[in-house]
């Protein structure tokens, strides 16, 4: 893998978790396509061991700040389904 790289890489998992933080998914989405492309080639320098490392790191608090914001979407989606059959049901004579 060529220098600067892993780097940029780890650039973009930081804005990736910004994005995440401030519940802005566009720009999560975004930024994941243009970092993804990166991190296809291998990890063989020692040197990038420090930066994979962080961008590890980032990666499991993404995955953690991404479940919560989605079971809080299916937990609300579930709540007006449930809204949704109790008004139906009321409303049937």
């Amino acid at each position: 893998m060529t220098a600067g790289i892993l780097p940029r890489a780890v650039a973009l998992t930081r804005s990736m978790l910004a994005a995440a933080q401030a519940q802005n998914w566009q720009r999560l989405i975004e930024l994941e396509a243009e970092r993804e492309p990166l991190l296809r080639g291998p990890f063989t320098d020692p040197a990038d061991q420090m930066p994979l490392d962080e961008l590890l790191a980032c990666d499991r608090e993404l995955r953690t700040l991404v479940g919560t914001a989605r079971d809080a979407v299916g937990q609300q989606w579930q709540q007006e389904v449930d809204r949704s059959r109790a008004i139906a049901a009321y409303e049937q004579p």
